[in-house]
């Protein structure tokens, strides 16, 4: 096993020793990161050139490939030590010295857990012998400025001759849009792929024609068409994922097997980084995340924008001609990722995919797309369906959001024709409502052939308009008349080409588990749904106690998702992790944490609950309009591994069933009620 989280974790620190910085000896306390680094770590050496220096190469110091690892500790180094445990990792991970040299640029955290290592500025450290040398400071401090990580380029090229150079990312990401690396010391400030590209093209390695062997994305969500397009004038392969990473990140146990063997060609490398990325992962002890990473040859990237291009060429002609609501259903049903709690917020979407999906509309064209891909990407693994290894923004979901993304995607300088195409879609997605829709008169009404079976009867206009739907299922709370408690909500739903949408529902909820064998009802949101599996996210409340002081203990709180598949196999359902939930309100990028449970946490399932608003006709109001009075359950106390099962309620139950419906233009409409018992 690679690493455990919580407590456990500060005992593998104290394993390791790296004298140039101090032992971090923390154990299981709880104690936070010390304030002041250890002057040691502070340290430049003299005879090393800085970013400035003329273009004359020192003397050979690496004969084979030097690693360049870009760390931007963030929150993820101040609130749980990640960075401090991948510095860990590589320093012990035995890679051969005499055929690579690894440099590690820290900054871009309020604290790190490593003592030695200074929060206040820029620190390039050599690892050497199982330990972290600290060999020079860069002149600037924000690490989401292009001077900076140029600086840290300039530095590794200029000093340590090698025949391969790489480098790798560190920390959060958001794709195309949003970027990479948040600097917790500049109001989270970012670099975005522009600066990104700003930075290469300013190094004294492009500037002589040299290029990296391979850049890779230590981050969420970087594995896109558009971050490949940017690295192409600067290294051959891109190593990236197109899903959210977990807090672990890569395996860099890994660099051993790089070094002895010397797989140091793009592909070879990645070969051995992607294979221990997986093995990690599909061997982690109580939860496998979705994972994905792959290898891009960048050299085909024109060919795939390219192809691309056409793509949309084809496609505009139709979204001119009306045909919106085709391309929108078919966006709709293109595989999306970053999707941690129910909202899709980065419209990311599978490129492979989405060429199948629009298969039927434009088949030579998707060909054409997923021909080039396949070519594109040469090493890939993942345990996510309709993941082929490289991304594309597409907005849809994420309406809200849409303005302010595309002008940011405006400013990367990827595909006039494809941003083009991009603007002229989101325009009409925010634009005047295409179809009048009056649904919240229509009442579901249930079969009277197949018990179970809910329908509701759409006009030809919203027919042609739909995008999606679920159905939800609400209980009253007690005896408040008006508050009712979402306990479920699924897409299992089917449009019939006479417009007739209908749903089954067995009266069956989730329950949580434990040990003790009592069961805790609460409430799923469903994630995804293919032919295969559906994926929930169950929110909770998770408090844990930390550390006594004079007696009084400690909490830590953690708003958080379980995430549940039901198929085959699991018919019930099971765990597959818990993810921190997004806080907007500090970083649009995704929350990397993948959270351990540990015996004796204190689990609160978390119901979403409405006040539901009725007209003077007795018709919903817009959910929008409804009243929250969302809260937490009380908590229990979790006994052994937590699980999860589908239960009957109790006989009598009631139950507010529901449609809602999205428009192509990403509008919600719901239905009137119909009132059940089971």
């Amino acid at each position: 096993m690679k690493r455990l989280k919580g407590a456990a974790v500060w005992s593998l620190c104290a394993a390791l020793t790296l004298t140039a910085c101090g032992t971090d000896t923390r154990q299981a306390s709880g104690e936070q990161p010390a304030d002041e680094p250890a002057a040691e770590a502070q340290g430049q050496t003299e005879d090393r050139q800085g970013a400035d220096a003329e273009s004359i190469r020192q003397e050979p110091v690496s004969q084979n490939a030097v690693l360049m690892i870009y760390m931007v500790g963030s929150n993820l180094e101040s609130e749980g030590g990640m960075a401090s445990l991948d510095i860990m990792e590589i320093a012990g991970s035995g890679f051969d010295e005499e055929n690579m040299d690894v440099l590690i640029c820290t900054g871009g955290a309020s604290q790190w857990w490593i003592e030695g290592i200074p929060s206040d500025e820029c620190t390039v450290f050599e690892v050497t012998d199982g330990t972290i040398d600290p060999v020079y400071t860069l002149s600037n401090k924000n690490m989401a400025d292009a001077a900076t990580l140029r600086e840290f380029i300039n530095y590794g090229y200029m000093n340590y001759d090698a025949g391969y150079y790489d480098l790798v990312l560190w920390n959060h990401g958001g794709g195309a849009v949003l970027g990479y690396g948040a600097d917790e010391n500049y109001e989270y400030d970012t670099l975005s792929v522009a600066e990104i590209n700003d930075a290469l093209k300013g190094t004294k390695l492009a500037a002589e024609g040299e290029k990296f062997e391979w850049i890779g994305f230590d981050a969420c969500l970087m594995g896109m068409l558009e971050v490949a397009d940017m690295t192409a004038d600067y290294a051959d392969y891109l190593i990236a994922s197109e899903e959210v990473e977990a807090g672990t990140g890569w395996d860099y146990a890994c660099l051993k097997t790089l070094s002895d063997g010397e797989h140091f060609e793009g592909e070879e490398a990645a070969d051995v980084i992607i294979t221990a990325y997986s093995k990690f992962y599909e061997e982690q002890q109580q939860y496998t995340p979705d994972y994905t990473l792959s290898c891009l040859d960048l050299s085909k990237t024109d060919a795939v924008v390219e192809s691309l291009e056409q793509f949309v060429n084809t496609a505009s002609v139709e979204l001119q001609d009306g045909g919106y609501s085709k391309i929108a259903r078919m966006r709709d049903r293109t595989k999306t990722f970053g999707k941690v709690s129910q909202d899709s917020f980065y419209d990311t979407v599978d490129l492979y995919d989405l060429a199948d999906q629009m298969m039927h509309l434009y088949p030579q064209e998707a060909e054409q797309v997923q021909s080039a891909v396949q070519e594109m990407v040469v090493c890939q693994k993942s345990n996510v369906r309709d993941a082929h290894g490289v991304a594309v923004y597409f907005p849809y979901s994420n309406k809200e959001y849409a303005e302010m993304f595309m002008a940011a995607y405006s400013e990367i300088g990827f595909s006039e024709t494809y941003t083009s195409f991009l603007t002229s879609f989101s325009d009409t997605l925010s634009g005047e409502q295409l179809a009048q829709w009056d649904i919240a008169e229509a009442e579901p009404v249930e079969s009277e052939e197949t018990v179970g079976e809910y329908y509701v009867q759409l006009s030809a206009e919203q027919t042609a308009n739909f995008g999606h739907a679920k159905y939800s299922v609400w209980e009253q709370d007690g005896e408040d008349e008006e508050t009712y408690i979402c306990w479920m909500d699924s897409s299992d739903v089917n449009l019939s080409d006479d417009g007739t949408l209908s749903a089954d529902f067995d009266g069956k909820q989730f329950f949580l588990g434990d040990a003790s064998g009592e069961l805790h009802v609460c409430c799923a949101t469903e994630l995804e749904r293919n032919e295969e599996y559906a994926k929930y996210a169950i929110p909770i409340i998770i408090e844990r106690q930390t550390e006594e002081t004079d007696g009084i203990p400690h909490f830590d709180y953690q708003n958080a998702y379980i995430h549940v598949k039901v198929d085959e196999e699991h018919p019930d359902g099971i765990i597959i992790g818990v993810y921190e939930s997004m806080d907007t309100d500090s970083s649009l990028f995704p929350d990397k944490q993948v959270i351990e449970l540990q015996e004796g946490d204190s689990i609160m399932p978390f119901i979403f609950a409405r006040d539901i608003v009725f007209r003077e006709d007795g018709s919903v109001a817009p959910f929008e309009e409804w009243e929250v009075s969302s809260g937490a359950i009380e908590y229990f106390l979790l006994e052994g591994e937590l699980t999860v099962t589908m239960q009957d309620t109790e006989p009598g139950t009631k139950y507010c069933f529901l449609f809602n419906v999205h428009d192509t233009q990403g509008n919600l409409y719901m239905t009137n009620p119909i009132y059940i018992e089971y």
